[in-house]
């Protein structure tokens, strides 16, 4: 795949999670290319962001070079589960003998 195409696709992600909160965006960009994207996409996105990154978003660059720095570095993008400001749902709700309420 072409640089350009990458560039592109990261920036489309980049869009996407930049409504979030800024550290919430950093986790979610890192989090989807890394989820999604294939090694060979991930190591063109590298190679890309070591000769400069031009045209990415700069919020895409934090995102990635946080991520590229790996996990143990003391800065490394890393989710938390347990952190989340988004509301709890309810309990599920099973008649009684079981979830399919038979």
């Amino acid at each position: 795949m072409e640089t350009r195409d990458v560039v592109r696709m990261a920036n489309q992600i980049t869009d996407f999670f930049a409504v979030y909160p800024k550290s919430e965006a950093l986790d979610g960009i890192a989090k989807h290319i890394h989820a999604t994207w294939e090694p060979r996409l991930r190591n063109t996105l590298k190679a890309h962001i070591d000769n400069g990154g031009e045209g990415l978003k700069p919020l895409c660059m934090e995102a990635m070079i946080g991520y590229f720095k790996g996990g143990k570095s003391p800065n490394a993008r890393r989710v938390d589960p347990t952190r989340s400001d988004a509301p709890k749902g309810a309990e599920p709700s099973f008649a009684l003998g079981g979830g399919d309420g038979g």
